[in-house]
């Protein structure tokens, strides 16, 4: 997986970001708080950076894909933990945003403790669909350390070790 380190002029433009734009816009509902939408724009903002790229900007209407790459439009799903992410971590995706128009996603884990995120995989959304876990909305949901949640939406989860690994940059450039 790719470390990037979370500096503080990224962690403030990432909050600047979340201040000034609401990004939990689905109509669909199930909108991300600012702690959730934090996540998701340090996840893109580490990606970009890896990529060499400057910081995404978020100036014009409702963004679908989080970044291009070979053509493809990738949608990067960002997940906060204390902890560095395991192979048996799952990346999730909210079906509300199963019918958007991008090909590829790319699981980030944001650990707050060391303040780094780490790019860790990619795969197809479809093949993603494909094989990853289904939850409807309202089902308890226990982890392997027995902590539980409910969902508050449907959504999608698929450990780490199912998908495509990123080990590298080269890794992610030639998604």
């Amino acid at each position: 997986m790719i470390r990037v380190k979370l500096e503080d002029n990224v962690r403030e433009y990432a909050n600047k970001q979340v201040t000034i734009k609401n990004f939990g816009n689905r109509s669909k509902g199930f909108n991300g708080n600012k702690e959730k939408q934090y996540t998701g724009i340090l996840g893109e903002c580490a990606v970009y950076l890896a990529l060499g790229r400057e910081l995404p900007t978020y100036q014009s209407g409702s963004v679908v894909e989080d970044v291009i790459i070979n053509d493809k439009k990738v949608d990067i799903k960002s997940m906060a933990r204390n902890s560095d992410m395991r192979d048996n971590f799952v990346h999730n995706f909210v079906a509300y945003q199963k019918d958007n128009n991008n090909d590829v996603l790319v699981g980030v884990n944001i650990n707050k403790k060391s303040r780094e995120a780490q790019i860790c995989a990619w795969l197809p959304k479809q093949e993603f669909l494909k094989k990853a876990r289904f939850f409807e909305k309202g089902t308890k949901i226990t982890r392997f350390d027995g902590t539980s949640f409910v969902t508050g939406a449907p959504h999608y989860e698929l450990e780490q070790s199912e998908w495509n690994q990123i080990n590298n940059v080269e890794d992610l450039k030639s998604i």
